[in-house]
């Protein structure tokens, strides 16, 4: 079970409003509710549905930007069977259902109570997309006879998930992977493009292109996962360069003032070393040259291992805080920190993309030093607006110069064997079990059952979901003779 409750603290620099960089849209303060995985749509339609709208109406205020959990952009390729699709084939008025109860949040009667009228403002919903890549479970893939793609073949690089039970759960649940071929690249690159195009034409603020937690594009990025030989493969530059044909073609389907960001891993697995953040702090640099970005939301881990739960530090707020510090020193550096507080700022001395910390904090004043320090622009909350959904209302709203301070206590699930695995993996979903009564209108219920969440929830996500029949609607049809799918980098 996990406890947040609020105490008495100092007056909050979490007011203050931000702009982004490219889009210049702005949002009233520094907390983002950040995705988290719904598992809510029917698993043959894969579209946002009631239970969505009464799920993100109980984040009632508070946040100044609000993500939707993990959309696919392509039905076929799926993390999970109950996730939301956006393509061509998707009924937007869905969606920008989705979109208006994000926007209204702030209309609710317990609307913040605050001097400045920033904090009224309604929030920027923004929706990640993503393909899920070879971390596709056979649920998923089954009823389709569809077989999970990849940079490389599992072949080569096959998914292998912590411990001794997550390499069984491995073979057994995830089918291997096939590569990609150069040439499938670019309608990859085009789904991408169409999804955050109709999710503008829903009414969304913006999108963030999911390249973390060992998903398709991040599969692309890490060196242990692809081994291609061709111009997406091989070399760093090569490496990323589907991410940056993905981010141009998305800013090229939309207009200049829609929201674009990007999740990145930090590292993929907890064992990396100095290398690979030396890789992340180049990876940063190239995309922040590109004058694309509006924020880039920092991260880590993948399917393979959870590095965003083993790295908390000890004795500090905020799991990539660390690597955040030296991301502005090392990359940023001889630049003036700008906050963007200011809607009238020179957008040439204010061009790097906001960096998102998302996982980890648990007090009000290690997210207030993480904004001082210039670590990051916005602090993302997770699990905290699972176990109280008014969690971030409750944080800003104080006036009185008491401000709040978070405190938690945390009795983390545990199984005696196989703990590396199961432990991870029974509080992902537990959490999920979570998110599901609240989008029935129930409160959240720390006596939540880990064996119930075991035996029935492990087997619906990861095996066999009885109400997935696999008929689906029409598939669109790719253009590749679109310029977003044809554009090849300079």
């Amino acid at each position: 079970s996990i406890r947040y409750h609020i105490m008495p603290s100092s007056p909050s620099s979490l007011n203050s409003p931000l702009t982004f960089p490219i889009s210049r849209r702005q949002i009233p303060n520094r907390l983002a509710k950040a995705a988290l995985t719904e598992g809510l749509a029917d698993p043959d339609i894969c579209q946002p549905n009631e239970r969505h709208f009464t799920l993100y109406s109980q984040w009632v205020g508070g946040c100044g930007m609000i993500l939707s959990g993990n959309v696919m952009i392509d039905r076929r390729h799926r993390e999970g069977t109950r996730n939301v699709v956006l393509d061509e084939t998707s009924d937007l008025n869905a969606f920008r259902q989705w979109a208006d109860v994000i926007h209204n949040n702030n209309s609710n009667s317990n609307t913040i109570s605050n001097s400045d009228d920033d904090n009224n403002k309604p929030p920027l919903a923004i929706l990640q997309i993503s393909h899920p890549g070879r971390q596709s479970p056979i649920s998923c893939t089954n009823p389709l006879n569809i077989t999970p793609v990849a940079p490389t073949s599992a072949l080569q690089t096959r998914l292998a998930l912590p411990g001794i039970l997550g390499a069984i759960c491995a073979y057994l649940f995830i089918a291997p992977a096939r590569a990609l071929s150069t040439e499938e690249l670019p309608a990859i690159v085009n789904q991408y493009a169409t999804a955050a195009r109709l999710a503008q034409q829903s009414g969304w603020d913006g999108i963030e292109i999911h390249a973390a937690h060992g998903y398709l594009l991040s599969q692309f990025l890490s060196p242990a996962s692809n081994r291609r030989t061709d111009e997406y493969g091989g070399t760093r530059d090569n490496r990323r360069r589907l991410l940056r044909q993905v981010v141009m073609a998305v800013r090229e389907a939309t207009s200049p003032d829609f929201v674009v960001g990007v999740k990145i891993n930090t590292k993929d697995r907890s064992t990396e070393g100095i290398e690979r953040e030396d890789e992340c702090l180049e990876l940063i640099r190239n995309l922040s040259d590109m004058k694309q970005l509006d924020f880039i939301e920092l991260s880590g881990g993948s399917f393979e291992e959870f590095v965003f739960v083993f790295d908390q530090p000890r004795g500090r707020d905020g799991i990539f805080s660390t690597f955040a510090e030296r991301l502005r020193k090392e990359v940023f550096d001889n630049k003036e920190h700008n906050d963007s507080s200011d809607e009238n700022a020179n957008d040439n001395n204010n061009i790097e993309p906001k960096i998102i910390l998302t996982g980890g904090f648990r007090t009000k004043a290690g997210m207030e030093g993480a904004l001082r320090s210039g670590a990051c622009d916005v602090i993302g909350l997770g699990r905290p607006m699972i176990a109280n959904p008014n969690f971030a209302r409750e944080l800003l709203s104080r006036n009185d110069g008491k401000g709040g301070e978070l405190q938690s206590t945390s009795t983390p699930l545990t199984v005696p064997i196989f703990k590396k695995m199961l432990e991870m993996a029974l509080n992902s979903l537990w959490y999920q079990r979570q998110l599901h009564r609240l989008a029935v209108g129930k409160a959240p219920d720390p006596g939540l059952s880990y064996i119930y969440t075991l035996i029935v929830t492990f087997f619906s996500v990861y095996i066999w979901d009885v109400r997935f029949t696999g008929e689906l609607l029409p598939l669109p049809t790719t253009n590749c003779g679109d310029s977003a799918c044809s554009k090849k980098e300079e």
